[in-house]
């Protein structure tokens, strides 16, 4: 049967008897099976009706609109995960996917599969990139749908007086273009933090004469810290931290500062590593993000702040319109040890707008 053209939405109330119907033939299949997955008492109707309710509950639907995949794609955290006989790789927020089942008519056509990829970008919208799951020692096809997505195994979990495999993975953000031929931007996560200090630490010399924030990054775990300090924060409320790319080789971080969305203002670092300056690499990605802050996050004002001897960091907002506001009097303290002075642009709204 082809399916080509199947709807992926929320579970409704509607659903309700279709989804039963497609979670009784799972079960058949798991007794023919002889797997201890799922019985005859779980799941019960009644857990598909508190998925619905809750939101969690999601299906593939044809062309009738009649569900042909279910599965719950849950963000409420899963207590049992707290007690692994195992190690999970960070505490940040995560993403579960359970009772997922495909119905008999459209079995082996690879949608347990598109359901987990729909899954993901679920969560990336979420800006939550951590995916766990859970499933029994003899469930082999949940075992090898898990091993064809990258999953790494991270312990055993306690389920219902007994035990399952434990599995997580990092989910990857969608890059973007942004002007430049070969290179692309995106947000960092957690699993990004060894090449990136791998990068800050090979070029640390010629980076921490304009960045002191250098010298206290000493191991992956600090920035494996730093990120996660970041990630933690919910998406709407979070200063994103991008990695620019060439290929997948990391050419710099941009970033949100010190937001304040009352008053609908942020501001904007950046840096890059030294052979791919002098490319107009950063000049484009700062105005890339500018659009992106005042149109679709709804900032009013874009600061950046450069250490008036740092005259390349100082052509950026001076080449994309930024005004000079004024200069802050030792403003920061290098790692020299001396104060430097810092210049401080800004970018209104209504400025972009008339370019």
């Amino acid at each position: 049967m082809d399916n080509s053209d199947l709807l992926f939405r929320k579970a409704e109330e509607a659903d309700i008897a279709r989804i039963w119907e497609i979670i009784g033939q799972a079960k058949a299949q798991m007794r023919r099976l002889n797997s201890h997955q799922w019985d005859e008492n779980y799941p019960a109707l009644e857990n598909i009706a508190k998925d619905i309710q809750s939101g969690n509950g999601y299906v593939f639907c044809n062309k009738e609109n009649i569900a042909v995949t279910y599965g719950v794609i849950s963000f409420d955290g899963e207590p049992a995960y707290k007690e692994i006989d195992g190690k999970w790789t960070n505490e940040l927020p995560y993403m579960v996917v359970h009772r997922l089942a495909v119905a008999d008519e459209m079995k082996h056509q690879g949608l347990a599969k598109r359901f987990m990829l729909q899954a993901e970008e679920v969560s990336r919208n979420k800006g939550i990139y951590e995916f766990r799951i859970d499933t029994n020692f003899d469930n082999q096809y949940m075992l090898r749908l898990i091993d064809s997505l990258g999953f790494s195994y991270s312990g055993e979990v306690p389920y219902r007086g007994d035990k399952r495999k434990a599995f997580e993975k990092s989910i990857r953000p969608h890059s973007s273009s942004f002007g430049i031929p070969g290179y692309t931007i995106r947000e960092a996560i957690y699993e990004d933090a060894e090449i990136i200090y791998e990068a800050i630490d090979k070029h640390r010399e010629d980076l921490r004469i304009w960045l002191p924030f250098v010298d206290g990054l000493n191991s992956v775990a600090d920035e494996q810290s730093f990120l996660e300090s970041t990630l933690k924060v919910p998406y709407k409320e979070r200063d994103v931290v991008y990695i620019i790319e060439k290929g997948f080789a990391i050419c710099g971080l941009i970033g949100f500062h010190f937001s304040d969305r009352t008053n609908h203002r942020t501001e904007i670092g950046y840096w890059l590593l030294p052979e791919f300056r002098g490319k107009g690499v950063i000049t484009r990605a700062v105005h890339y993000l500018c659009q992106w802050a005042f149109f679709e996050k709804d900032f009013n004002r874009i600061q950046v702040r450069c250490a008036v001897g740092n005259q390349p960091s100082n052509a950026i907002p001076q080449r994309l319109g930024f005004t000079l506001e004024g200069t802050e009097r030792d403003g920061e303290l290098l790692s020299s040890g001396e104060y430097t002075d810092i210049n401080v642009y800004s970018l209104l709204r209504k400025e972009l707008e008339l370019k």
